[in-house]
């Protein structure tokens, strides 16, 4: 999980960047970029990512207040 974060904050500020500086891009670019962002969305909404994490935050709470 450490490796899709750090992964997605790189590509969130290669995009930010490639906002700001919108000279000399073309829609094909900007295409690529919607079309990166859409596939790594529906990848994670194929997963049951949301439902790892919820049941690992469950866990963690029922450990600390003493319910294993």
């Amino acid at each position: 999980m450490p490796f899709l974060a750090a992964t997605l904050t790189v590509l969130g500020a290669r995009l930010r960047d490639r906002m700001q500086e919108d000279r000399g891009q073309t829609a094909a670019e900007y295409l690529g970029i919607v079309v990166i962002v859409a596939i790594l969305i529906a990848a994670l909404a194929k997963t049951d990512i949301g439902g790892t994490i919820g049941s690992a935050i469950t866990t963690k709470i029922s450990d600390i207040a003493g319910n294993k």
